[in-house]
């Protein structure tokens, strides 16, 4: 039952993700999202890795908050991602520190959310679950990407 009230709800927090426009709602549902990954870890029985991926989410996603409220700041409180222009002229370091952090949340190889990321997926789909969640899990997780495009 966790399994599927898990993946339903990574799906439908994606699907709304991608089509909301206001910054701070997409932040808000990438972590709706991860919660819903995390009731997903619980279902397939890995208690300890639940707690670990939301710890390490927490913190990688406090870091992403505060880079998008530095981003509203820049474009004086506007949040409305359709009007967001010359993001290309912030600093630097903002712009570095967002790649890292929307790498890490993405689960990329060679950072840390791929650890956690790539064994949790591995281990459900070993377990030979139905067709239809497996196909719902896998096009939720691809969707990650498209809306970590959007920012």
């Amino acid at each position: 039952m966790c399994l599927a009230i898990g993946i339903f709800t990574i799906f439908f927090s994606r699907i709304t993700a991608l089509v909301e426009e206001d910054l701070k709602k997409v932040v808000a549902l990438r972590t709706l999202s991860q919660i819903g990954f995390s009731i997903v870890t619980l279902g397939l029985g890995l208690n300890f890795i639940s707690f670990i991926h939301l710890v390490s989410h927490a913190l990688f996603k406090s870091c992403l908050f505060i880079q998008v409220g530095y981003i509203i700041h820049c474009s004086f409180g506007q949040q409305d991602g359709r009007n967001y222009r010359n993001n290309g002229n912030l600093p630097n370091f903002i712009q570095l520190q967002l790649l890292v952090t929307l790498f890490c949340l993405c689960g990329l190889i060679f950072s840390r959310g791929a650890v956690r990321k790539d064994f949790i997926l591995e281990i459900f789909f070993i377990n030979n679950h139905i067709i239809i969640f497996g196909l719902i899990f896998f096009i939720s997780v691809y969707l990650t990407f498209g809306y970590r495009y959007r920012l």
